[in-house]
């Protein structure tokens, strides 16, 4: 009986061993896993940094470019309201 229960307990020690290897290979794999992206991914920001930054300035050019013509009519057009609005006052006021 006692060397039954000796290939039982051995048993399931080696069961408990073969539980345990499963999460430790996973664990172990995204350890490595993190490693490697910790390694790889830095540069790959740097360039995605580079290229956003490049494509701020695109469209701050062409929103620049494309606002530009508006504001400067709306200025003029507010300094002739403002210029007509004068002259009207002074007509008024000479009356």
């Amino acid at each position: 009986m006692a060397p039954l229960r000796d290939v039982a307990v051995i048993m399931l020690a080696l069961e408990a061993m073969v539980l345990m290897l499963i999460p430790a290979a996973a664990i172990g794999a995204c350890w490595y896993g993190v490693r490697w992206l910790r390694r790889k991914i830095p540069p790959l920001f740097a360039l995605a940094r580079t290229l956003v930054a490049r494509v701020q300035l695109y469209v701050e050019r062409a929103g620049a470019a494309g606002a530009a013509p508006l504001i400067t009519t709306y200025a003029a057009a507010a300094r002739m309201r403002a210029t007509w609005r004068g002259l009207i006052r002074l007509v008024q006021e000479e009356d």
